[in-house]
Formats: structure tokens, C-alpha cells, sequence
């Protein structure tokens, strides 16, 4: 038996012996901690390590961020992976069905559907995958002048804007019939035109009004009576195209202030639930186990995490650079959401 300051030992023989232990509670508890399997099967907390950082755009299409989605139902041609690519400023969205993600294949998109209709971009948010960092790519953003910012890797909501998109998108071809699904390039266009001409939350405004200054005739327009079509002339349109995109400059302004202040809301709600983990150079760490290799057998027994590994480097804003306890470098920056602390 044993008290938490003065206790005592009962021995077999029957004599007793006196300790004193004013620490004992934190001494357990730092031993625990410290157990080596203990901490690899340690369950992956859900909670946010990293408080919410918005990116704003100051005018339209001047800065982009892509991702891939997929693997999607076959679509022809052997299409199973779509590029999408969406600007910070007018939430315009440009999607592409794709049979291969090279780097070939993300400079013609780039080069299609972004500079070729709005001009070069001043920057372009990517993940670190190998169509998005390898020499060709890097190359013809640097032929252009257009700054690359990689999102922090292993984290998808490092591009939040990306991850946005990638959903409605998603949603919107997941309602279509299952015959649909497999036309995924040919219906690509209709949940585009949607998009485009839905309000977005952020900025109070459609996507299509913030590039071209007016509102787009949707079919519903045309097919059902409505005054602006029964009643409004040639000359009568032009004059208020023109008033359109006289406020347009206005409207523009409107929207980057909804979008402050929805991005307040969305930052003071999201660090509420954060719980930040943050490490300094030199640290031990574990990793994921399943960011890096697929796991075999059962995976309700296998680890959580792996490592450890040392931090040689913070990339700012939760990312670190890690090396193996050899001093070798680990590919790609790592984010804190990824990454525990490790107690040897």
C-alpha cells in the first residue's frame, strides 16, 4: 500500500519500509508517456493543429488554385481523373476530364483555360504532387512569370479553395444518373455553367457577374416569360451593359468586403475548436503511417505512426522539414496536423 507524500511498503516477511515521494503522480505519468508502443498506436487526434489562414485575391483571376480529383467512373477516351483549377477572387471555376495527370497535360490546361482566356496569372496555388513540381511545369510557370505557392503537403486544407471546389463539383456530378457519371467530359460543361451562375456564400455575388459585370441568361430565362426578355430592347440592353460595368468597380469592392468578413467568422469558428501543436528544430517526432505506404494485413492493428524522426526546419504556418535520426532529409515539408510529438 502506498500514500501520495508518505507511505509505506508492506514485505513479505511481514516488516515495513518508508519512502517519500512528493512527485509520484507526475513521475507515473511521465513514464507512461513514454512508452514507445503506447505512443505508435496512440489514437489520431481530429481536432485542427494549425490556426486558419485566409488568402485573398485583390483583383480578379490574378491568383488560381488547382488540384486533382478523382479516380472517377471511366468516362471515353479512358478519362478517370478531372483538373479543376478555381480563382481566389470570383470563385470562377475551370474543370477538365483527363486520361493522364503528366506535367504535359497540367501546361496545357494552364496554358488553355487559364492564360489563354485570362490572362497570366500572378500566382498559382498547387500541392506538392509530381505534376505540379517537377522541371517542365517549373519551367513554363517561370517562362510566364507566375509565382507557384505549394500548399502545405499531407493537408488538404492547405488549398482550401481547391478542396471547395473539388466538393461541388463532385456533388453536382454525383447527382447525375449513373449513365451520366460516364460522361463525365460532356457533363463537365452543364455543372460549370452552374457553378458559375450560383451565388457563392463568400462573396454575395455569382461568379459570372464578377468577371463580365451583368448577370448571365440562364435557359429558365428563356424558356419561361420574363420581363427583361418580353419587354427589354437591343438598345435598352446596351445601355444598361454599359451602366453595368460603369459599377462594376463598385460591386467588386462590395464583394471583397463580404468575403473579410465571412473569412473572420470562418477564422474565429475554425480556431475555437484549434488545438495548436507547434515544434522547434531539433524535436522528435512521429508521422502518419498511412501519408507515406499503404498498409498490409489488417489495418485495425497496425500503428498509427511511424517514426520517429528529427525536426530539422519550421516552413512557417505549421510545416516542418524532417529529418531520419541518420541526418537524412525527408522529401516534401510536413504539416503539424500529420505530426505528434514523440517522448523517447
Amino acid at each position: 500500500m502506498w500514500k501520495s507524500r508518505w507511505g509505506q511498503i508492506a514485505c513479505s516477511e511481514g516488516s515495513q519500509h518508508r519512502y517519500f515521494w512528493p512527485t509520484m503522480r507526475q513521475d507515473s505519468t511521465e513514464y507512461a508517456r513514454r512508452c514507445d508502443r503506447c505512443q505508435r498506436y496512440k489514437p489520431v487526434p481530429g481536432l485542427p493543429a494549425e490556426e486558419y489562414h485566409p488568402q485573398n485575391s485583390p483583383w480578379p483571376f490574378m491568383q488560381w488554385a488547382i488540384d486533382l480529383v478523382g479516380p472517377m467512373p471511366t468516362a471515353p477516351a479512358h478519362k478517370e481523373m478531372m483538373i479543376v483549377a478555381t480563382d481566389y477572387f470570383t470563385k470562377w471555376i475551370e474543370a477538365e476530364a483527363l486520361s493522364s495527370t503528366k506535367e504535359a497535360d497540367v501546361e496545357r490546361f494552364i496554358w488553355k483555360n487559364i492564360i489563354c482566356r485570362f490572362e497570366c496569372p500572378q500566382s498559382i496555388v498547387t500541392d506538392n504532387g509530381t505534376q505540379f513540381v517537377g522541371r517542365q511545369i517549373t519551367a513554363f510557370f517561370a517562362k510566364y512569370g507566375i509565382k507557384q505557392a505549394l500548399s502545405t503537403p499531407g493537408y488538404p486544407q492547405g488549398n482550401g479553395q481547391a478542396e471547395a471546389s473539388n466538393k461541388i463539383v463532385l456533388d453536382c456530378l454525383k447527382k447525375r444518373p449513373e449513365g451520366a457519371r460516364r460522361k463525365m467530359g460532356r457533363r463537365a460543361a452543364g455543372v460549370l455553367w452552374a457553378c458559375r451562375t450560383t451565388k457563392r456564400r463568400s462573396t454575395g455575388e455569382t461568379p459570372f457577374s464578377l468577371a463580365y459585370g451583368t448577370e448571365a441568361i440562364i435557359p429558365p430565362h428563356v424558356t419561361v416569360p420574363s420581363m427583361s426578355i418580353e419587354v427589354g430592347s437591343l438598345d435598352q440592353n446596351c445601355k444598361q451593359m454599359k451602366v453595368n460595368l460603369d459599377l462594376l468597380e463598385e460591386e467588386r469592392e462590395k464583394a471583397i468586403v463580404r468575403v473579410a468578413a465571412y473569412q473572420q467568422q470562418l477564422t474565429s469558428y475554425y480556431n475555437r475548436k484549434a488545438k495548436i501543436r507547434q515544434f522547434q528544430p531539433g524535436d522528435l517526432v512521429l508521422r502518419k503511417t498511412f501519408i507515406t505506404a499503404p498498409r498490409q494485413g489488417s489495418k485495425k492493428m497496425k500503428p498509427n505512426w511511424e517514426g520517429p524522426y528529427v525536426v530539422s526546419r519550421s516552413g512557417g504556418r505549421g510545416s516542418y522539414t524532417l529529418d531520419t535520426l541518420e541526418g537524412k532529409e525527408i522529401p516534401r515539408q510536413w504539416n503539424a496536423h500529420h505530426l505528434r510529438r514523440y517522448y523517447p
